[in-house]
């Protein structure tokens, strides 16, 4: 559990600057993705990795959102918005690419990766400052905050240069 002064701390530094603004360039697409994560679409909510910072234990990819995508159909027909909780979740899915990354200090993904079993428990913060829409790309930030027998990162959504949502997530990691 984070303590109150570091939760207060670390949300203030989510809303003033990214999280990743540099990292070493990759190009992992789906199919690291799938060796990296044990989601599946459509609940698979990140379309690749492009930077990984071993140094501050971070990574930045992305989401490009289409008007097919899960949850805009009902949320809100006419005005459609991407719910929230699949921001988190995709947020939260990059953060969870940090096990293989930071976890064996490389920026590759073998062949013979697999995916580390885990359980989402905690949900210490979210907050969510302006809407994605069909078309939006979504550039998500995540960066470890500690990591136990449990992960907790921190993730940010950004639409172009406005941060559009951030989350303080927590797994446990079942190894």
């Amino acid at each position: 559990m984070l303590a109150p002064d570091t939760l207060t701390s670390l949300v203030r530094r989510l809303k003033r600057e990214p999280l990743v603004p540099g990292g070493a360039p990759v190009s992992h697409g789906r199919a690291a993705l799938e060796r990296l994560l044990p989601h599946r679409a459509p609940m698979l909510l990140v379309d690749g990795v492009h930077a990984v910072d071993l140094a501050t234990g971070g990574v930045r990819g992305h989401r490009r959102l289409g008007a097919d995508d899960l949850g805009f159909a009902g949320h809100f027909p006419g005005q459609p918005i991407y719910p929230g909780v699949l921001t988190i979740e995709a947020m939260g899915q990059l953060g969870l690419t940090l096990l293989h990354f930071v976890g064996r200090q490389t920026v590759d993904v073998g062949t013979s990766v697999t995916p580390a079993g885990v359980r989402a428990i905690h949900i210490h913060h979210a907050s969510f400052l302006a809407p994605f829409q069909p078309g939006d790309r979504m550039t998500l930030h995540a960066a470890v905050v500690e990591h136990g027998f449990t992960l907790v990162a921190a993730g940010q959504a950004w639409r172009g240069d406005t941060l559009a949502a951030f989350a303080i997530s927590e797994v446990y990691i079942d190894e």
